[in-house]
C-alpha cells in the first residue's frame, strides 16, 4: 500500500485514481468484474499469478522504480548435494519452468482442482519438458 501511495504521488495520479485497500481475493474479484465489463482498473499484481493466465493483462511501466526491479526465482541447493545426491542435484539443475507454466497450474487450482491434480495434469501435458528435467537420471 505504501508503494502504491508513493506511485500515485510520484506519477501525479492522486485524485485521478482511488486507492482501495483489500485482500488479494477481493482484488482479484474486482479485477475480474472490471475486465469482464471492459472497464479500466489498476491493481498491484505479481508474476506468477493465475490472473495473468486467465486475462490479457499488462504491467504498467515504472521508470521511477517505485516498485523496485524485477524479481527472480532461482534454484538453490546445499553444499555438497552434487556429491551426496547426484540424481537430486541433476534434477534440480535441469529444472526450469516459466511464470506462465506456474500460472497454468495456479489457474487449475483456482478453478477447483487440488494442487496434486493440477500438477499431475501439467506434467502430463508437458511431457517433453519434464523429460529434459530427468534426462540422465537413472530410474529406480
Amino acid at each position: 500500500m505504501m508503494s502504491t501511495e508513493k506511485a500515485l504521488k510520484d506519477y501525479g495520479l492522486e485524485g485521478k485514481w482511488k486507492l482501495i485497500e483489500s485482500s488479494s481475493s477481493a482484488m482479484a474479484q474486482e479485477l475480474q468484474k472490471a475486465y469482464d465489463a471492459k472497464k479500466p482498473i489498476i491493481v498491484t499484481g505479481w508474476t506468477p499469478h493465475w490472473m495473468f493466465a486467465k486475462m490479457d493483462l499488462k504491467y504498467l511501466e515504472d521508470p521511477k522504480g517505485v516498485y523496485g526491479g524485477d524479481e527472480q526465482i532461482h534454484t538453490m541447493v546445499r553444499q555438497h548435494l552434487k556429491d551426496d545426491m547426484p540424481e537430486a542435484y541433476t534434477f534440480l539443475d535441469q529444472f526450469v519452468w516459466t511464470p506462465d507454466d506456474m500460472a497454468e497450474v495456479m489457474v487449475a487450482i483456482q478453478d477447483g482442482k487440488s494442487p496434486e491434480e493440477a500438477a499431475k495434469e501439467w506434467v502430463d501435458s508437458h511431457e517433453d519438458l519434464v523429460k529434459t528435467w530427468i534426462a540422465g537420471i537413472k530410474s529406480s
